[in-house]
């Protein structure tokens, strides 16, 4: 398999393959938000063109990736500037080079984190070959008329802390 030269963000390094990302995006109907479909997928794919920021999405091109099919996309809670904390992951055809330890942080936006990973959840697209991810981490504001409903799973609704601590991600895979 064909690797373009290597990718460098800010302290990591991976070498991809640009066509056979994009073949494989070319073959999926839609992105995860999509598919499931819950009031937080819902309000995340609505507004999905202002969540990413003109730098990732310069990124996500290089890499073959169509920024509206993510594979996975959630919601941790509300967070201080009142918008709420949401994460995800796209997937390339690719292989790490250097790991890294630190975030990326959009310079065009003062609440989008990213970086390069090799674990993620299942994607059967990429099954069968070297699979890097590219995880995220941003703040959404809340558009639904319908406000954010939190159940615990017997279905009983609970009130979810008014501000939460976004995970921040040190380790690297």
């Amino acid at each position: 398999m064909p690797m373009t030269e290597a990718q460098v963000l800010g302290d990591q390094t991976v070498r991809y393959d640009r066509e056979a990302t994009a073949a494989i995006y070319g073959s999926l109907e839609h992105g995860f938000a999509e598919k499931c479909g819950c009031m937080f997928c819902k309000n995340f794919a609505i507004q999905r063109h202002a969540v990413y920021p003109a730098s990732f999405r310069v990124l996500l091109e290089q890499l073959g990736i169509d920024p509206n099919k993510e594979v996975e996309a959630f919601e941790y809670g509300p967070v201080e500037d009142g918008c709420h904390l949401y994460g995800g992951w796209f997937y390339f055809v690719g292989e790490m080079v250097t790991a890294g330890e630190v975030n990326s942080v959009a310079p065009d936006s003062h609440h989008f984190e990213y970086f390069f990973t090799s674990v993620g959840p299942d994607a059967p697209a990429f099954r069968g070959g070297p699979r890097l991810t590219i995880e995220f981490e941003t703040h959404v504001k809340w558009v639904l008329p319908e406000s954010p409903q939190y159940k615990t799973t017997s279905g009983k609704a609970i009130t979810f802390p008014k501000v939460i601590d976004g995970p921040k991600h040190k380790q690297r895979y």
